[in-house]
This record gives structure tokens, C-alpha cells and sequence, in this order.
């Protein structure tokens, strides 16, 4: 057992107060709706800059093909990347850091939020 477990182990067996954490898991749900995001983040000039361990979705039928790519940046054409919440989060901040007034950039913060909300709850 680690020094941890010895440490709480009297206070480590039944904790209702305790809070649970999790990563995040890119359901499909969660799938569709960001695919609609990523075609306006695309169509506002925003692009996706590819790393190795970066995940992947196509479509497929009514669902969705996940995947990763190790050194092959072609095969990302017409993929849609599954970002982690942080970077989401950032997205959202940069537009609305953004100067411009136009009605598609408030929709499209709203659309992320309404996104955080639905498929993420920290």
C-alpha cells in the first residue's frame, strides 16, 4: 500500500462528503454537438493544429469513428478533433476576447457554453 493509504486508511472507509473526479469521456452525444461547433469555429477561420496523441472523430452512420494519428497529418483531412475541456474553455475565452461585434461569435460562445454545460459538469 502506498504511504498515502496508511496515512487516511482510518478515515478512507466509508466518506459520504467525498468528492469523486473523472476525465472527461467524449460520448456520442457530446460527438454531435461538437461536431456542429467545429464547423463554426472552421467556417470563422479557427483551425486545428495537429500533435501526435491528439484524438480524432469521423462520422459514421448515426455514430462516430474515434481515432489517433502518429505522424501522418493526411489522414486528418475532413476530421474532426476531440480537444480536452481546458482547450474548449480557451476556444470560448478567445472569442470572446475577440473584437469584432459580429452575432455569429455570441451565438457560437452560447453554443460552446450550452456544450460545458451539457456534456461536462465539473
Amino acid at each position: 500500500m502506498t504511504r498515502l493509504y496508511e496515512d487516511v486508511s482510518p478515515d478512507f472507509v466509508d466518506h459520504p462528503a467525498r468528492i469523486g473526479l473523472r476525465n472527461f469521456t467524449w460520448t456520442n452525444a457530446a460527438i454531435n454537438d461538437w461536431e456542429e461547433i467545429w464547423h463554426q469555429l472552421w467556417r470563422l477561420g479557427y483551425k486545428w493544429e495537429w500533435q501526435n496523441s491528439d484524438r480524432y472523430v469521423r462520422r459514421y452512420g448515426e455514430t462516430f469513428n474515434l481515432y489517433a494519428v502518429h505522424n501522418d497529418a493526411v489522414r486528418l483531412d475532413m476530421a474532426i478533433p476531440l480537444p480536452g475541456i481546458v482547450v474548449i474553455e480557451e476556444v470560448r475565452e478567445m472569442i470572446l476576447e475577440d473584437a469584432n461585434d459580429s452575432p455569429e461569435l455570441d451565438h457560437l460562445v452560447a453554443t460552446i457554453s450550452r456544450w460545458l454545460k451539457s456534456h461536462y459538469a465539473p
